[in-house]
């Protein structure tokens, strides 16, 4: 009996050390049932990441990997960079700043991961999350293929294309430049006049198209067109210089039977709307304005009425020679 009571004081005096609540049961046997804690080692915090941020486009090969360090109970002994799922880069020391690292060697264009792993001294580890980033070096492409309603073919991928002196003559005063680039890049134009300058910009669709068109009538004259592209990586490309002439609308001339005078009207603009080919062979009534389309045709019932009455008085001229004559004989 004194040896069933001294190994149930040893269990107690053993689960009192180690803050465990013991299981005890015993029967006429004295089977004893004690509950030891399990014990495991603490990670590092985790590490964060701060460039190249989640899902960019950078434009370089040899990008610098930003993290801020671990803290916590665990001391880190090191990190490591993992580019693709693989250990780039090892033995990254620990540091109380950011921390800023540079893969060995020139990664290739294309999507890539990569992840910071926090080494600690008691051996245990912890990741940082994942993260993806794309490297685009290419410039974009920029290609403009009609400008105030004239086909062309001015291309970043052949200078040939944009001879020095290249002129567009056009009477439109708000004329339309579109064409095609990079989905995602911005395209900017400036026409520059000796006293001016008018920025134009557009955001290249999905399509890969863009179009541009000033806000305001131009005023008639010679605008040199600086043009140029940039993608979501911040590559560039810019197109060789080229002039638009903007001229004014040739004026229209009516001549009326004399002794009328002659009525000169404001030029009118070409117009910017695409029409069926049916229609094609009245421009001018197709850009007149309302009041124009006023003009025209009250002098049309008025010619319409000369016209009738200079018959009327014709045949009353004849009618009375005819009565003349009669009588003479």
């Amino acid at each position: 009996m004194p040896k069933k009571l001294l190994i149930i004081a040893v269990i107690i005096f053993i689960t009192v050390i180690f803050n465990s609540t013991p299981v005890i049961s015993f029967d006429n046997n004295a089977t004893v049932t004690a509950t030891v804690p399990e014990f495991t080692h603490p990670e590092p915090d985790t590490p964060v990441l701060i460039s190249p941020t989640n899902n960019s486009t950078i434009s370089t090969t040899a990008p610098t990997f930003i993290f801020n360090p671990s803290w916590g109970q665990v001391y880190v002994d090191h990190y490591q960079l993992l580019i693709d799922g693989g250990i780039n880069t090892n033995n990254i020391p620990q540091s109380t700043n950011t921390i800023m690292v540079n893969a060995l060697q020139a990664l290739s264009e294309g999507q890539h991961t990569w992840t910071i792993t926090a080494i600690g001294n008691n051996g245990v580890n912890r990741n940082s999350a994942t993260w993806s980033f794309t490297i685009d070096t290419t410039a974009p492409l920029i290609l403009i293929d009609r400008i105030a309603g004239q086909t062309t073919s001015l291309s970043s991928y052949d200078l040939t294309t944009i001879p020095p002196g290249l002129t567009f003559t056009t009477t439109q005063s708000q004329p339309i430049i579109s064409g095609q680039s990079e989905s995602g890049a911005q395209i900017s134009l400036n026409l520059i006049t000796p006293t001016n300058s008018i920025p134009l910009a557009a955001s290249v669709g999905t399509d890969k198209t863009f179009s541009v068109q000033p806000k305001t009538p131009l005023a008639p004259g010679s605008y040199t067109v600086f043009a140029n592209a940039t993608d979501v990586a911040g590559n560039t490309t810019t197109l060789p210089s080229f002039t638009l002439k903007i001229t004014a609308p040739a004026r229209i001339i009516i001549a009326l039977p004399s002794p009328l005078p002659t009525i000169t009207l404001p030029g009118l603009p070409q117009p910017i709307l695409q029409f069926p080919q049916a229609l094609t062979a009245f421009p001018i009534l197709l850009a007149c304005s309302p009041l124009i389309w006023i003009i025209i045709v009250l002098l049309i019932m008025y010619i319409l009425a000369l016209h009738l009455r200079i018959i009327v008085l014709k045949r009353r001229l004849k009618t009375q020679s005819n009565n003349i004559k009669q009588n003479q004989s």
